[in-house]
């Protein structure tokens, strides 16, 4: 059963037959130039956000959740358009430009009735879960990290689709150095590490993370006689009971992975979690709610 759940789930249909928007675009937009637009398609709704989260669907029933520099678009197909048709074609576009599908399935095979998805620029009852269709497709590469997903349905015979462009590396909360964290905590007694990262609303450190603990450790080793304090940090979003409760058991993972995996002493270690109570940046903003997600070293 298949269930789309956050952010728009990626796609759109992706002949790159005009890069000429068309008349009827909504003001502002711009196709995404990894998909480019199937010729004759419209741009109903469009959004371009610095940072932001998007769920994905790797399997009909694993969804993970990606963060990065985040492109919206909502299109509109010409009359007599198939949706197959679109889809095939966004999946060409996909491997032309070096993605792997991950993904590609129609409402049978990806959950029947069962199914959630954010209907960006849409009305609520534009998608119909009897005749719908969904991709993603992820590229590895030197320039990071992207993920595109598709989610396609017909309408009173027009198709619709949502394209969710997601560029993991393009925002950077760059990894900081073992050198860096030296001087940090010279001069100020704290570093702010953004490169350890978590799943959505839980404490497991995913595998990006690895770069980032790998210089915390060699940091340590590096200065054998310091304790430190691991701290954990969240955006306002939830209630402060959860906020500190889920920057506690952050804090916790980042401390056993150290001991568990790289040796460090457990006596040097200790954490805890501030939940939203010491934010860097305005929660009003994701920019902002995403600069206060970090996990912070204090020297004791």
């Amino acid at each position: 059963m298949l269930r789309f759940i956050a952010s728009f789930l990626l796609t759109a249909g992706a002949t790159i037959l005009s890069a000429v928007a068309m008349a009827q675009d909504v003001a502002g937009s711009a196709d995404h130039p990894l998909i480019g637009r199937f010729d004759g398609s419209t741009i109903t709704a469009y959004e371009a956000l610095a940072f932001d989260e998007v769920a994905v669907a790797l399997q009909p029933e694993e969804v993970m959740m990606v963060e990065g520099v985040v492109t919206r678009l909502a299109y509109t197909y010409p009359e007599g358009t198939a949706l197959v048709q679109v889809t095939r074609n966004f999946e060409q576009q996909l491997e032309n430009e070096g993605f792997s599908v991950k993904l590609s399935c129609s409402q049978d095979e990806c959950g029947g009735m069962s199914y959630e998805v954010e209907q960006f620029g849409n009305s609520p009852s534009w998608a119909d879960r009897f005749n719908y269709r969904y991709v993603m497709g992820t590229r590895t590469g030197a320039d990071g990290i992207v993920h595109a997903t598709f989610f396609g349905s017909v309408n009173n015979g027009i198709v619709r689709a949502v394209v969710t462009v997601t560029e993991e590396e393009a925002m950077a909360f760059e990894m900081v150095p073992a050198e860096e964290m030296q001087s940090a905590i010279s001069e100020t007694g704290r570093v702010a590490l953004y490169g350890i990262q978590f799943a959505l609303d839980d404490a497991t450190i995913q595998p990006e993370s690895t770069p980032t603990l790998d210089e915390v450790a060699r940091f340590l080793n590096a200065n054998q006689d310091l304790m430190i304090v691991i701290v954990g940090h969240t955006d306002n979003q939830g209630t402060m009971p959860y906020n500190l409760d889920l920057s506690a058991r952050r804090a916790q993972a980042v401390r056993d992975a150290l001991v568990q995996d790289y040796a460090i002493s457990a006596d040097r270690l200790s954490h805890a979690g501030a939940g939203f109570l010491a934010p860097v940046a305005s929660n009003a903003s994701e920019d902002g709610r995403a600069l206060n997600r970090r996990v912070e070293i204090i020297a004791r």
